[in-house]
């Protein structure tokens, strides 16, 4: 049997390799990655304590303190250096590169570590300032020779130049990392009181990482196993006829049970093995593309051994029990129904709707009520419990609603042609195939919709200061409240226009702030006072921002129109006891009302945040005035050359220029797994439409018979595949942003904005791709209507 079918067990047996594949691969991915970012900041350490100090003498007092009270301790010297043309200066950082704790904070790229006088600098550095290995970096003053590229593995947009760990002579802050308990740590105090920056390193990371891929393999079990479900329905049916012949001539329902569980078991440690290397082999080719997207090192050979032999068991599992009831049903199949050929009857779905709305309800109170499976410093089981059950029983409840979504499709048709109406009753009348299928597509794309979605939210939640396409120009003179003169701002114009002529197709904004027309300049400052918003803290106000003005192209950014603003009001994404201040007329530095406040959303550090409109202005006898400030929009993200080109013409102007310190963001992550999830959901509609219409090949004679063209061929077999994925698109898409939405229930705002982009490539992508394929691949001739096909 298992020879004459070998086409329809190449097929099974490359949908369940892929899947398996899958499983390994996100698997090994999550395990490994989980727990790199701590590495960035705690190194091997357990705490780390970070404070500034000016003076030499009282740093190092403090440092002595230190030493004294751990025991395991290992110091970090950090001095920064201002780059000409650079808004952020550089951490000259003086690191032992075999210190035991803060090795892991620590790779060399190429060349040596530095000794005596040297210094290794990062790529990222190397580019912005046109230097290789044997060039002289002078930034401090000191000549030193670049001997070295290096990096910090849990944080690729760490930039900085690595001095040897003896050179400290310059440093006004340190890090401090120390293997002790959290009641050392919090005991500790430096004796000139400086404020500390204390971190905690989470303990049982490997737990996390345990947990996701529990999580993740379960699903993938899902997958597996509805797959193979769908597969063994189809071959148990085309057996029935012959498993019939065989009980006529004696053979008990346990062979005949074994002839399907053996398939299954044989495909199930096929797809297992080839699998779990094609899936291992892929991530491990794929892990840099994941690193860039990431912005850390992955160790992508890191992975256990129980987790491949893990899932390659889970493979196997699945594989055999979704074997075993359809073997279960055909072997109790009276053998004249058999040997007839004839399909069973599709059973009501009234349950399986009833168990959907059940289990999609328990695992949205699950993960509703489930926080974060990792705290600050442990893992709270009972969260990580929650997640797990929640997960699989929304995940449940969409396979679940499969069938009854079949019905509701077959009731939606009755007004459709007559091809497109026997395409939807042929996946009625094999629904246990159709059900399965429309379940593995399902669970493929919500599995590709979560995680884009997810990543997309990642994101927003921490942008960085600036976006991709985005860069900052100031004029290095001027700071905090202060703006250039006005006699200065002609050359400051030329100069950033040409700052911006280094990028591809620029568009140069001008930011204008709020001035009262009575200040001076202060010769102090080189510039005038602007007036800004300011946050009470204690008895003191503490700068917030300029008042820019707003100019629609600007507002609309945080997705605000200038329409409805009221009166006399400031738009600002600042919270607390706010005011305004600068203004003479509120004598000098006294705060000055608020009249009214409109809130937009924080988003990107340096991107201007606080608004005053024109007419506010004029009410206030206030009057725009150019900030020294420019916004560049290029067409894309800079490169290396284009900044490196940049920062040369902003330091021969007296200008800095700002980029975003962010990594590149999960933009390539997102699209694979969009490719990915489309390929697998592709995947199971052609082999469910290639078997429901062999299945289904009597009726296309009888069609043929009766004088239907190729073309009402074609419609079937497209309009079978449309279905089926029209159908997948909705549960998967509807189960994944049901299950987003319960985990963000304290905070549905993080899931905005919405990958539109992406989600259009699934939501649409693969409906028309699944149509036009049926599409093509169909209508082939039917060379003899007489013959019926053999089974």
């Amino acid at each position: 049997m298992f020879r004459r079918e070998w086409r329809q067990q190449a097929l099974i047996l490359a949908l369940l390799t892929t899947a398996v594949a899958a499983s390994i691969g996100l698997a090994s991915a999550a395990y490994t990655a989980t727990a790199v970012p701590d590495e960035a900041d705690f190194g091997a350490a357990s705490h780390f304590i970070k404070f500034d100090g000016t003076d030499r003498q009282v740093l190092a007092a403090d440092v002595a303190a230190a030493r004294a009270a751990f025991d395991s301790f290992e110091v970090i010297h950090h001095s920064k250096v201002p780059v000409p043309g650079l808004f952020e200066p550089v951490d000259y950082r003086a690191q032992d590169p075999d210190g035991p704790l803060s090795g892991p904070r620590l790779a060399l790229v190429d060349g040596r570590y530095p000794a005596g006088g040297q210094v290794a600098i990062t790529d990222g550095l190397a580019d912005l300032l046109h230097l290789s290995i044997g060039a002289s970096l002078t930034l401090d003053g000191a000549a030193r020779p670049v001997v070295g590229i290096v990096e910090n593995p849990g944080n690729l947009a760490d930039e900085f130049a690595l001095v040897p760990a003896s050179q400290t002579g310059d440093a006004d802050a340190v890090t401090i990392l120390v293997d002790a308990t959290d009641d050392q740590v919090n005991a500790f105090r430096v004796p000139s009181s400086a404020v500390m920056d204390m971190g905690f390193r989470m303990v049982n990371a490997d737990v996390v990482a345990a947990v996701t891929v529990l999580i993740l393999q379960a699903v993938a079990l899902l997958l597996i196993a509805l797959i193979a479900a769908a597969s063994f329905v189809v071959i148990a049916h085309r057996r029935m006829r012959q498993l019939g012949m065989l009980a006529a001539i004696g053979a008990t329902e346990k062979q005949l049970r074994w002839v399907t569980l053996a398939n299954g078991m044989i495909i199930g440690l096929v797809a297992a093995v080839i699998g779990a290397a094609t899936g291992f082999a892929g991530w491990v080719a794929l892990a840099p593309l994941v690193e860039d997207a990431v912005g850390y090192r992955v160790a992508e050979l890191d992975v256990p051994p129980w987790l491949v032999a893990g899932g390659m068991l889970l493979a196997v599992a699945a594989c055999t029990a979704a074997a075993w009831w359809p073997a279960r049903n055909v072997a109790r199949v009276p053998p004249a129904r058999a040997l007839s050929g004839r399909p069973p009857e599709p059973r009501p779905a009234r349950r399986a709707t009833t168990l959907a709305v059940v289990f999609a309800l328990v695992g949205v109170a699950c993960l509703a009520t489930g926080g974060d499976m990792a705290g600050e410093t442990a893992v709270d089981w009972t969260n990580a419990a929650l997640l797990v059950a929640g997960t699989v029983a929304v995940a449940l409840g969409v396979l679940l609603a499969g069938p009854p979504a079949l019905g509701l499709l077959a009731a939606c048709a009755v007004r459709l042609p007559v091809a497109v109406r026997l395409a939807v009753g042929d996946l009625v009348r094999y629904r246990a195939r159709a059900g399965s299928a429309l379940a593995a597509i399902s669970l493929a794309v919500g599995v590709a919709v979560t995680i884009v979605a997810a990543a997309t939210a990642a994101q927003a939640a921490d942008k960085g200061n600036l976006p991709p396409n985005r860069v900052l120009v100031r004029a290095a003179h001027v700071d905090g409240p202060f703006i250039p003169e006005a006699t200065d701002m002609d050359r400051l114009q030329a100069a950033a226009d040409r700052v911006a002529a280094s990028f591809s197709e620029p568009r140069v904004t001008s930011l204008d702030v709020a001035l009262h027309p009575a200040t001076e300049p202060d010769p102090a400052f080189e510039g005038r006072e602007a007036i800004r918003l300011a946050v009470r803290s204690g008895d003191i106000w503490i700068d917030l921002s300029l008042l820019y003005v707003a100019t629609p192209q600007l507002v609309a950014h945080y997705g605000y129109e200038l329409d409805g603003v009221p009166a006399g009001a400031v738009i600002t994404k600042e919270t607390g006891d706010l005011a305004i201040l600068g203004d003479p007329q509120s004598n000098g530095s006294a705060p000055g009302a608020l009249i009214g406040l409109e809130r937009i959303p924080s988003d990107y550090r340096s991107l201007p945040g606080t608004f005053i409109t024109t007419e506010t202005l004029r009410e206030r006898g206030w009057v725009p005035s150019p900030s020294g400030r420019w916004l560049v929009e290029t067409a894309g993200p800079p490169t290396a050359e284009q900044l490196g080109a940049a920062r040369d013409a902003a330091a021969g102007a007296g200008l800095t220029v700002e980029i975003r310190d962010a990594p590149p963001g999960v933009t390539s992550l997102q699209s694979g797994v969009t490719v990915a999830g489309l390929l697998v959901a592709l995947g199971v509609v052609a082999m469910t439409v290639g078997l429901v219409r062999s299945d289904a090949a009597r009726d296309l004679h009888i069609l043929a018979a009766t004088g239907a063209t190729s073309g009402t061929r074609r419609t079937l077999t497209a309009a079978t595949a449309a279905g089926l994925a029209v159908l997948g698109v909705i549960l998967g898409t509807a189960g994944a942003y049901l299950g987003l939405a319960a985990s963000f229930a304290r905070d549905l705002g993080a899931l905005f904005p919405v990958p539109v982009a992406h989600l259009a490539v699934i939501v649409l992508g693969l409906p028309l791709l699944a149509t036009a394929a049926g599409w093509l691949v169909s209508g082939r001739t039917i060379a003899d209507i007489a013959r019926q096909p053999l089974q």
